[in-house]
Order: C-alpha cells, then structure tokens, then sequence
C-alpha cells in the first residue's frame, strides 16, 4: 500500500512538527488511528500497525491555525499550495530534495510530504481572513466542543489532542466512498477495522455512537458499497483472517 520508506519519512517529519507546535495539538488521519490503535495492535498481533503517508492537524481557531503554518513555513520548511503544505523528500535517502533537484529527477524518486491543516468549520469570514479555503472536517467541531470525544496522550515529548476512536471511524465512514484513489480507500478500510477491533472500545458500542456522527445518507451508501476486494486486501494488510475483516464490515451495514 505505501513505501516502508514513505511511512518512515512521514513519523519523523511528524515528530519535527509536534515538536514545534503548541501543544496540546489535535491529530486526525492515519496517524491519529496509528495512536488510538497500536499498543493493542502489536499486542494481539505482533506486528506495528501501519503508519499514514500524510500529517492531518486539527484547529478550532484561525489564530491557532496561522500560528502553526506560520512555523510550517517559516521554521520547517515547508511550502504552501492550495490548502495544504509539503516538501519533496528523496524516496530512497529520505532526505529533502531543493526545488531545482526536484525539476531533474524522476518521479518515482520523489515523495510528496504532505501537511495538511484542518478546520472544524468553515465561514465566509474565515476565509477573508485566511486569503483561502482551507480544509474542514465538521466532525472536529465535537472534539473541541466535548471532553467525551477526545483523550490527551504524549507523544515525542508533546500533549497530543486525540478524537475519540467513535469520532474516528466516523471520518472514516465518510471519507472511504468517496476516495478517489485505490490506496486512499484501501488505507480507509485498514483504519476501519482496526477502529473497530484494537481500540479498547466494545465494537457494538463503537459501531452505534459512530452511526450516531454520520447522516443516514452516508450510512446507506455503505451498506450498498461493495467491499470484497478492499475486504481482501484488508486481510492480507493487517495480517487477519479474511472473515475477521469481512465481519466488520458486516457489522457497520447492519441496520
């Protein structure tokens, strides 16, 4: 799914970026599945859970939103396009590629580092304010708004906001159907199962509150989706039986 070498340069550049931010800061994505979902992973499995490709943080403020990009930038390196920021890492050394390197090498040399800032909501004075459109994940709104959807952690020496794994899987249920990449959605069904089954939370109750978070919509579309060859991947990703996957999934489409 990704390079073991793409993985690793994103951990270590996510510990560059906690270590400048203010703490505590908001995880979401891969990486905050990869907190919420580890220890119990590698205990019942033995294996590390998969990382995550890209750096999702959470804010609630425009203030805490440009005071972190501003250090993205100015400390970091990083380079803004569109909404999001990245650097160009060399896949095989994992070192930063200049932007006239990047013009001479081949592509599959070149790994994207992606950062990507997120808001819990998104107005038109938002957007004066900013010069653009960032991103926002309205699911965000209850980790800031509720201590019943969020847990404080430490990672790298640093006060880590982390959603509730309910929170979680909802951003995934809603995310995985519209992906417009096989890997992206492939990623979003690992996250998924694992939610479900190495959280600490019972997978009846998990299933319920998250169902709770997402339109009905959302959920009807995942009942009719047909998963059997994400299922499969799924199975051979994590190391788990085929009908072990198969039965989360099952357990999500129940009515």
């Amino acid at each position: 799914m990704y390079k073991d070498t793409e993985i690793e340069t994103s951990y270590k550049y996510l510990s560059k970026v906690i270590g400048k931010l203010k703490e505590p800061i908001c995880m979401l994505g891969g990486w905050a599945v990869f907190f919420t979902v580890r220890d119990n992973y590698q205990k019942q499995t033995g294996r590390v859970y998969i990382g995550s490709r890209d750096i999702d943080i959470g804010f609630n403020t425009v203030k805490s939103y440009k005071t972190a990009t501003a250090i993205l930038e100015k400390e970091l390196q990083f380079k803004f396009v569109s909404f999001r920021f990245y650097k160009n890492v060399h896949v095989e050394t994992g070192k930063d590629i200049a932007e006239k390197e990047a013009k001479i090498l081949p592509r599959h040399l070149i790994f994207p580092m992606y950062v990507d800032p997120i808001m819990s909501h998104f107005d038109k004075k938002m957007r004066a304010q900013l010069g653009f459109t960032p991103i926002d994940e309205p699911m965000l709104k209850h980790v800031f708004k509720s201590k019943k959807y969020r847990r404080l952690t430490k990672e790298f020496g640093k006060k880590l906001l982390l959603p509730t794994p309910e929170v979680l899987l909802s951003t995934k249920l809603n995310s995985v159907l519209s992906r417009d990449k096989d890997h992206k959605r492939h990623k979003d069904v690992c996250d998924i199962v694992a939610l479900c089954l190495f959280s600490e939370k019972d997978i009846n109750q998990l299933v319920k509150a998250s169902k709770k978070l997402v339109s009905k919509d959302v959920l009807k579309k995942f009942r009719d989706a047909d998963f059997r060859s994400d299922i499969a991947k799924c199975s051979s990703t994590l190391g788990l039986e085929i009908n072990v996957v198969n039965s989360v999934i099952e357990k999500i489409k129940e009515k």
